[in-house]
């Protein structure tokens, strides 16, 4: 299925809709559908995303098969694109500080031998945030220069 003519679909089955959930889904869809027309895709480019789009409307009976569906189709269309969702990065370096943050804080309280309770382990895990988050969102930053971020809101 082309990309324009699932927009045109999923912008029917939007104003059809009357559940929060589906119309949430629908518009997120919409998003995607809208940041890959504007790419300059190739054609061998194109086609996992068409058969990813086809797959879509093949399976989607209700609201919980909707979901299923189009998180499998945006997951394909990352990896046959080599994209990343907005904030991917931002969202490993938090997540990769704290655990390393509390690792160093409880070493810094190993080495020093100091008596410090959980402040140390609390300083590592503060340290490690904004280390990880500064990380990420250069990360980000030059995932976006490299136009490989793939939109997933309309804002």
């Amino acid at each position: 299925m082309k990309i324009q003519h699932a927009r045109k679909t999923i912008e029917d089955l939007l104003a059809e809709s009357h559940q929060k959930s589906e119309r949430k889904v629908y518009a997120q869809l919409l998003a995607v559908l809208g940041d890959l027309s504007r790419r300059d895709l190739s054609l061998e480019q194109l086609e996992p995303v068409e058969a990813a789009l086809d797959r879509l409307f093949l399976e989607t009976r209700g609201v919980k098969e909707l979901k299923r569906s189009s998180r499998q189709f945006m997951k394909s269309v990352r990896t046959s694109l080599s994209l990343v969702p907005e904030g991917h990065y931002t969202a490993l370096g938090l997540a990769f500080g704290v655990a390393v943050g509390a690792s160093l804080g409880s070493a810094l309280h190993g080495f020093t031998g100091i008596s410090m309770g959980t402040s140390a382990t609390g300083l590592g895990v503060g340290i490690g945030l904004i280390a990880g988050y500064l990380i990420g969102l250069y990360l980000d930053v030059e995932a976006a220069k490299q136009n490989r971020v793939l939109r997933t809101s309309t804002e």
